[in-house]
C-alpha cells in the first residue's frame, strides 16, 4: 500500500549538481553544474535512500538489478525551493518560486511581457516554417536593455504575479555559491596529475547576513509517493548530488504544497507557469497539442491536464533548454541525454468554446508532460486576459 511523504532536504556541505557538460577540466581549469538541483537528481537519492532502508528492514543486500526494480515504483511529486531563517519551522511564505520568463525589468521598473494577437496577412518564415507555429502570439519587448532579475520570487511576488499584479519586491537572490579547488596528487612525483587540478562551483545552503537579518538557509522541499508504509523513512542523512554531500531531512507539513489564498478562481485566459522543468515529446511544444484551425487560421490546439474542455495556445515563451543527463547505475553508463523545458517558462492558452477558465486553484501544482515520476512538468497556473496589451 503506498503512502506520501513530504520532506525537507537540508544540505549541509553545500550542494553540487553536475550538468550534461564532460569533465574537460585539463581544457578550462573547471567542472560545471546546474544551477539550482534538477527533480530527477532529488529522485535518485531517495530511490537511494529507500533501496537502503529495504536492506535493512529486510536484512538482505540488494543487487543492482533488484535495487533498479524494488525502487522503481518510488515517485517524486512536486518540489519547491524554501528559505527560512535558521531556526524557524518551515510555512508557506518560506517558498520561493523560479523567476517567470514573461516578466522583463527595463528601464528600472519591473514589467509583464503580454502576447499579441498577429496582424492579419504577415506571415514570419521561421527554421521550421510553420504556419501553426507562425500563427503564435508574440510579446512585443518595451524598449532598453533588460537587466537580471533574482532567478528565485517570493511566495508573496509569484502570487501577485499569477493575479496579474507587478510585485514590489522580489526578494533575496539565489543561494551564494563557493569554488572548491581539487587535486589529485601522484604518490611518486608530488605534484598534481595533468588534467586533475580544477575547480567545481558548489551552492552555499547556510546565508550567513548582516546581524539584523540573522542567518537564512535553503531547503528543497518535495512530495513523494513511497511504494509502501515506512514511517521512518528515511533513516538517517541522504547523499545528494556531486560526491553524495551529507544532506539532513525534516518532515514537512501538507500547506507547503497547497496553492495560496487569493489565486484567481475565474480568468478569460489561462497561463501556466512551470514550477520545474518539464519534459515533451517535441522539445518546447506540449503533449496533448496538435496542428488544426481556431477561428478560421492555423493553430495548436487540443487538451490540458485537469482542464475542462478543448483549448488553443496562443503563445509560448520558453528559456534555453535544459540538457539532462543522468548516469544508469546498474549499466555503468550514461543515459540518452533529454532536453527539457526549463522552470520558469510560460504558456498561454485560451479554450475553444470562448468560455473562461474556472477553478484555477485546482490545478496547482498539476502534473504535465511526461516523467512525472522524476517530478517534472509541475505548474503554476495564472490570470490572462487576451484583451491585455503592454502599457
Amino acid at each position: 500500500m503506498s503512502t506520501t511523504a513530504r520532506l525537507a532536504l537540508l544540505p549541509r556541505d553545500g550542494l553540487f549538481c553536475k550538468d550534461g557538460r564532460g569533465w574537460y577540466t585539463s581544457d578550462v581549469g573547471r567542472s560545471h553544474a546546474h544551477a539550482w538541483p534538477p527533480p530527477s537528481t532529488i529522485r535518485g537519492a531517495l530511490r537511494a535512500a529507500w533501496g537502503q532502508s529495504l536492506m535493512v528492514r529486510s536484512s538482505r543486500t540488494l543487487s543492482p538489478e533488484q535495487w533498479e526494480w524494488e525502487t522503481r515504483e518510488l515517485a517524486l511529486g512536486p518540489v519547491v525551493a524554501l528559505l527560512r531563517p535558521l531556526g524557524e519551522d518551515f510555512a508557506p511564505e518560506h517558498r520561493r518560486w523560479p523567476v517567470p520568463a514573461d516578466a522583463l525589468a527595463v528601464n528600472g521598473r519591473l514589467q509583464r511581457l503580454l502576447p499579441r494577437r498577429p496582424p492579419p496577412g504577415v506571415a514570419l518564415l521561421g527554421s521550421e516554417d510553420d504556419v501553426a507555429l507562425e500563427a503564435l502570439w508574440r510579446p512585443e519587448p518595451p524598449p532598453g536593455k533588460p537587466r537580471p532579475l533574482p532567478p528565485f520570487w517570493t511566495e508573496e511576488a509569484l502570487s501577485g504575479w499569477l493575479r496579474g499584479e507587478i510585485p514590489e519586491s522580489l526578494g533575496r537572490s539565489g543561494p551564494p555559491c563557493r569554488v572548491d579547488v581539487r587535486v589529485t596528487l601522484n604518490a611518486s612525483t608530488q605534484t598534481a596529475e595533468p588534467g586533475m587540478l580544477y575547480q567545481t562551483p558548489v551552492l552555499e545552503m547556510l546565508c550567513r547576513e548582516p546581524s539584523e537579518h540573522g542567518t537564512h538557509e535553503w531547503a528543497l522541499g518535495l512530495e513523494c509517493t513511497l511504494p509502501e508504509e515506512a514511517p521512518d523513512f528515511p533513516r538517517g542523512p541522504l547523499g545528494l548530488g556531486g560526491k553524495r554531500r551529507l544532506t539532513l531531512t525534516e518532515p514537512l507539513p501538507p500547506a507547503l504544497f497547497a496553492a495560496p489564498r487569493g489565486l484567481p478562481e475565474r480568468s478569460p485566459g489561462l497561463r501556466w507557469i512551470l514550477a520545474t522543468p518539464a519534459h515533451f515529446q517535441r522539445g518546447w511544444l506540449p503533449d496533448g497539442l496538435e496542428r488544426g484551425e481556431h477561428e478560421g487560421r492555423p493553430a495548436w490546439v487540443g487538451t490540458l491536464p485537469g482542464v475542462e474542455g478543448r483549448v488553443v495556445l496562443r503563445a509560448a515563451l520558453v528559456n534555453r533548454p535544459l540538457e539532462l543527463s543522468t548516469w544508469d547505475m546498474v549499466r555503468r553508463r550514461a543515459r540518452a541525454t533529454r532536453r527539457l523545458v526549463p522552470a520558469g517558462s510560460v504558456y498561454f492558452f485560451e479554450r475553444v468554446d470562448g468560455r473562461p477558465f474556472t477553478a484555477l486553484s485546482t490545478l496547482w501544482l498539476t502534473a504535465w508532460g511526461s516523467g512525472r515520476e522524476e517530478g517534472l512538468g509541475r505548474v503554476l497556473p495564472g490570470q490572462w486576459n487576451p484583451e491585455e496589451m503592454n502599457t
